[in-house]
This record gives structure tokens, sequence and C-alpha cells, in this order.
């Protein structure tokens, strides 16, 4: 198995998570379900910051990164405080906005055509996770 074989298994492993707590909370909508979901969102979201910030500040082009930088740094912060205060529809709906946002960011800094192609269909899926938990919350309060 090569790297990039390896590579891809770790990252769409780390979509079981997503979609097994998303179907699950259609069959035991629990609060607890939604609280690792949630949890679990936070964490890889902080990681791809974490990781475009490692690479932000490599980069030696003359291209003005200080509000990706800013973006980048202040993000687990700001996604911090929607996992304190805000209702779960409001903050799946805002997690699954910065999965996209980062992943543009993605898009414009790096090199990497397989390592891009991965990130893209890793942010469709985890944004659909997002919609799917999101349907599950709204079918049960109905």
């Amino acid at each position: 198995m090569n790297n990039l074989n390896i590579i891809k298994f770790l990252c769409y492993s780390g979509l079981i998570p997503f979609f097994s707590l998303s179907i699950l909370n259609f069959y035991f909508n629990s609060l607890i379900i939604i609280d690792i979901f949630s949890i679990y969102s936070l964490v890889i979201l902080s990681f791809l910051c974490g990781s475009t910030w490692i690479y932000l500040i490599l980069i030696k082009d003359k291209i003005n990164i200080k509000p990706y930088l800013f973006f980048i740094i202040l993000s687990p912060v700001f996604l911090i405080l929607c996992e304190i205060f805000l209702r779960v529809q409001i903050k799946f709906f805002v997690y699954a906005i910065f999965y996209f946002l980062i992943q543009q960011i993605d898009n414009k800094f790096l090199q990497n055509d397989d390592y891009l192609k991965i990130r893209k269909n890793l942010t469709m899926l985890v944004m659909v996770s997002h919609i799917i938990m999101l349907i599950g919350i709204y079918a049960d309060s109905l």
C-alpha cells in the first residue's frame, strides 16, 4: 500500500463517526449523540485549522496571507464560542460553512492535486453528514 492509499484510508475513515452518529440520530434521537457529533466536528475543524495554519506560515509567495492567518487562528476560538452559546441547529450550519471555507483556503494555497481531490470529497461528505444530522433534529421536532 503506497502513501496515497494510506492517506485516503485514514482520511475516509474519519467519516465513520460523522455518518454513524448522524444515522444513529434518526433511530435514537438523543442529546448525547448530538453532543458527540458536535464535539467530534469541532475537533476535526480545529485540526483542519491547525494544519492549514502550518502551511500558511510556510508560504514564501508575496501574497498577503495575514487575513487568512487571522481567520484560521481565530476560527477555533469562534467555533468554541458557537459550541457553547448557539443552538444546535445553527451550530451545525456554521460548522458546515467553516468546512467549506477551510477547503477554499486549501484550494487557494495548496499545490497537491491528489490531496485537494481528497479534501474536496471529504468536505462534501462531511457537509452531507451535517445536513443529515439537521434533518434528523428537525424531523424529531415536528
